[in-house]
């Protein structure tokens, strides 16, 4: 991951909407963002007014997202993933770019899907507080407050939300 991590919009603007950069940040010290995924968060995002559009660019400008434009391997490969597995252009050039790292910030199921079946690992934007842990950018504290606020924007199953919680309690940094 010294690279960073290929995320799509649905991750930036959770993390935006939680107002949580600071501490993703600390969980994974760079996310790349391709030119679809910018346009989707960024451009429409302004485009209709979404609050969480500041807090994207102030990361940008933190570094905490890098702005990456794709091999013309990677563009080619973008666009047969988009049209093969019927995905956006922002997932398919976020997978496009996962195929040489090995890893991919993705909440939407399909293409999470395509992602498992291209070898690329899958981590979604609520585990982004196990990762913290793990690497130790977090503490169980942090981690449980980052799991929160995710939950809250992202709106998963109460269940899950308490199974990670619990793992979080167990983890050991």
């Amino acid at each position: 991951m010294n690279e960073g991590i290929p995320g799509d919009a649905s991750t930036l603007i959770y993390i935006a909407k939680g107002d949580a950069f600071e501490p993703a940040h600390r969980c994974v010290p760079t996310i790349l963002v391709p030119p679809s995924v910018w346009r989707e968060a960024v451009a429409e995002g302004e485009r209709i007014g979404a609050t969480e559009v500041p807090r994207i660019r102030a990361a940008a400008e933190l570094g905490w997202l890098r702005h990456v434009e794709l091999s013309e391997h990677e563009e080619v490969l973008a666009s047969t993933i988009a049209r093969s597995d019927r995905l956006g252009s922002g997932e398919s050039e976020v997978l496009a770019l996962a195929s040489r790292l090995g890893q991919a910030l993705v909440d939407e199921g399909r293409a999470a899907r395509v992602a498992g079946a291209r070898g690329i690992t899958v981590v979604s934007t609520l585990l982004l507080p196990v990762l913290g842990r793990r690497t130790g950018g977090l503490d169980e504290e942090e981690a449980i407050d980052l799991l929160r606020r995710l939950a809250v924007v992202i709106g998963p199953r109460a269940e899950v939300v308490y199974m990670i919680e619990q793992h979080l309690r167990l983890e050991e940094s």
